[in-house]
């Protein structure tokens, strides 16, 4: 079977499935420029179009927690916010991990951490 040599387009579509507004950025831009931020209330939902099998790196925000994603897939992928913020994996992320422990669905969660630099609510 042929190879597909024509580069094509796929989409991530990120789905606010929390109680909470959340923000969606560009990991180099995170902190600097807040012209470049999508805010998701909850319930919504934001599709990117993206370059299948290119790399794309964003930095997640609920509250003061911020989730650093990886996103790669030659597939569309559909992301619910509140799994990259879990404090364990979702019992349906071993299932989708390959060989090489890269998760089949395309998006990983490189790191979640807090920044209270930009936080507008009281998570005291």
């Amino acid at each position: 079977m042929p190879a597909i040599t024509q580069p094509y387009e796929v989409l991530l579509d990120f789905t606010n499935d929390t109680h909470d507004c959340a923000t969606i950025q560009l990991l180099r831009d995170y902190g600097r420029n807040t012209s470049a931020v999508v805010l998701l209330y909850p319930g919504e939902s934001l599709t990117l179009v993206l370059e299948a099998g290119s790399m794309y790196k964003y930095a997640l925000k609920s509250h003061s927690k911020v989730a650093n994603v990886s996103a790669r897939s030659w597939r569309d992928i559909q992301c619910e916010i509140s799994h990259l913020f879990a404090a364990s994996p979702p019992s349906w992320a071993s299932s989708l991990r390959g060989s090489a422990g890269s998760p089949a669905s395309g998006v990983t969660v490189d790191r979640v951490w807090r920044d209270y630099r930009f936080n507008v609510w009281n998570d005291a």
